[in-house]
């Protein structure tokens, strides 16, 4: 499943979570608190729903690790398709990124496993659920603004401007009492049901009919200009939109209508507290008057009405008439309510990809016996870019890199060694590679971070690594004679683990916890539901590689880089381009895309 609609999905649950309490506390609340603070907290819900913010530790985090966990034990995956280890797409095409390679190389029948044809449209339909998501979402908003659209020509057309001066006057008079200093339209439409206001830029009161008693006339352009001074338009709005995007769960849309329902509440309040509470009587029979228009013409939801029906009116009237000011213990509670609210938004939290980088920590694993006392450790962080990791010859840190593009930090104080990569305007992303040189010593911890971006090593010889790879194309190559420990993770990408000497003295354990994709394995690895293990030797280096998410992981020895298999444009594309030659930044350009030609 498409990462960002694993992450949305996770929103639309953490959102729902807060519908259920928020529903849960109207019931207990709802005559004891501010009608404006039960009209406004629903922006939290709404954020929520939209911005995939949270806590480092969140339940949804704890949840999806919980449910990830019971899949692997409980539904493992079916056996992956083994590609023989001399088969150029399991050595060649995913070292260099597999994403630019769209040619498929035949390989030997008796070394494939076919897979089903159902398994195949199932992993299809998987990988692309997240476009029907959003063709869903487009079609609903296109919708609702196509309908909005029609009411606005509908109003419009029937609209006759007010020409009354005492009425404009009057209009004039509140609004500046309301601290509305931009000019205000007062039209007449006998459609309409109620009164209402229309327009984002260009706010228009448009009234059932011009025959309204003063006193009402002056509650019905305090009510819609209350509604336009809080900007409730586009409260609605950004409801609608949430609506669209959330369209497959049913709490959204019950969100929808206590969100409208509040509106309303709120709005009154406000007038009333405004006019004062001895005017609440009054008020209220202005609500009565409203509801006897005699226009045919539903409001929209782009509109904020004074009336919508008979229901909401009750229950609109009964707040009216018990409407008080807030005591200081109620104001008190809000405020703890609000805290509340907030916090529980936050901690609920998203689904993460995975924790950064920056935050990894290099334990050494069980087994290894190796002493890292006195060895520098280095921490290399790359964002959106594509980074070769090739040999210092001064024994520093340094990088050649386009600075227009690319920002680079390094920090080589002490044995604490931090190289940080990114890219500067997210549009650039790859283009060019980006030549890190690294001293070539024994490293102690090793931190490797790949976010949206290609990274290529090939000579930290020794260390306990730790990596984190998020939608990322890594090729990450033991030297002969490595001795350490390796714990990577890759979510989502492309990821490639070459062992220069089969993996001597080594246990490796692959661990494939991902929906969809490919994991290739030397043969003498033995596969077990979604474990695959490997003891050699002493068993003394520990190596732990987890697939989470989609994508492409390959685990290759030497015998996977036997040439003598290949055809001999890719023989020769090997030995003559790639093989012991730093990434180059047209590379691809020049030489992969000519040979696919």
């Amino acid at each position: 499943m498409n990462a960002v609609l694993k992450i949305f999905l996770s929103m639309s649950f953490s959102g729902s979570l807060l519908i259920l309490a928020l529903l849960f506390g109207k019931q207990f609340l709802k005559n004891k608190i501010s009608r404006q603070w039960q009209y406004y907290i629903w922006l939290v819900v709404v954020l929520r729903l939209l911005l995939p913010f949270g806590t480092e530790v969140s339940l949804m985090g704890k949840a999806y690790q919980a449910v990830d966990q019971a899949i692997s034990q409980t539904a493992p995956l079916p056996p992956q398709q083994q590609l023989p280890l001399n088969a150029p797409e399991s050595n060649l095409a995913l070292a260099v990124g597999a994403e630019h390679h769209t040619e498929t190389v035949s390989s030997p029948t008796d070394d494939v496993t076919t897979a089903h044809p159902l398994q195949d449209i199932g992993v299809l339909l998987i990988n692309q659920i997240w476009l029907v998501w959003l063709v869903a979402a487009l079609g609903l908003l296109i919708r609702k603004i196509t309908i909005y659209q029609g009411f606005m020509r509908y109003i419009k057309a029937g609209l006759t401007p007010v020409s009354d001066i005492e009425r404009l006057d009057e209009l004039s008079i509140v609004a500046e009492q309301s601290g509305i200093k931009k000019p205000i339209e007062l039209c007449v439409n006998p459609l309409v049901s109620s009164p209402l206001l229309i327009g984002f830029f260009r706010p228009c009161i448009v009234l059932p009919s011009a025959d309204i008693p003063e006193k009402d006339f002056r509650y019905i352009i305090l009510h819609e200009l209350t509604h336009y001074k809080r900007r409730d338009m586009f409260y609605k709005w950004l409801v609608q939109i949430t609506v669209c995007l959330h369209w497959f769960n049913p709490l959204v849309y019950l969100m929808s209508r206590e969100i409208t329902k509040a509106c309303e509440f709120s709005c009154d309040e406000a007038v009333l507290a405004k006019m004062g509470s001895g005017n609440a009587q009054d008020y209220g029979k202005t609500l009565l008057d409203a509801m006897a228009a005699v226009g045919k013409y539903k409001e929209n939801l782009g509109a904020v009405t004074l009336s919508e029906n008979k229901q909401l009116l009750k229950e609109r009237l009964g707040a009216i008439m018990k409407f008080r000011e807030q005591s200081r213990s109620v104001k008190i509670l809000t405020v703890l309510l609000t805290l509340c609210v907030v916090l529980g938004a936050a901690f609920v939290g998203v689904y993460s990809l995975g924790p950064a980088a920056a935050n990894a920590h290099a334990a050494s694993l069980p087994g290894t016996p190796l002493d890292t006392t006195g060895r520098p450790s280095l921490s290399l962080d790359v964002s959106s870019a594509a980074v070769n990791v090739l040999a210092a010859t001064d024994n520093k840190i340094s990088a050649e890199y386009n600075s227009d593009v690319y920002t680079v930090e390094i920090d080589e104080q002490g044995s604490d060694w931090r190289v940080s990569v990114s890219c500067k305007t997210k549009t650039n992303t790859n283009d060019e590679t980006i030549k890190l040189y690294i001293p070539d010593v024994d490293y102690g911890n090793v931190n490797l971070s790949a976010d949206s971006g290609h990274l290529t090593c090939d000579l930290i010889r020794s260390g306990n690594i730790v990596g984190n790879f998020n939608m990322a194309s890594v090729f990450l190559t033991l030297p002969e004679g490595f001795a350490g420990s390796v714990d990577a993770t890759a979510n989502s990408g492309y990821f490639q683990l070459i062992s220069q000497d089969d993996f001597k003295n080594t246990t490796v354990t692959i661990t494939d916890n991902g929906s969809w994709g490919e994991i290739y394995r030397p043969k003498n690895f033995k596969e077990s539901g979604n474990l695959t293990t490997f003891t050699d030797g002493t068993g003394a280096n520990v190596i732990q590689i987890t697939r989470k998410g989609s994508g492409v992981m390959g685990i290759y020895t030497s015998d996977a880089f036997d040439t003598s298999n290949f055809p001999d444009d890719w023989k020769d594309l090997w030995q003559n381009e790639w093989q012991g030659k730093p990434w180059e930044d047209d590379w691809w350009q020049n030489t992969w895309q000519e040979d696919n030609d």
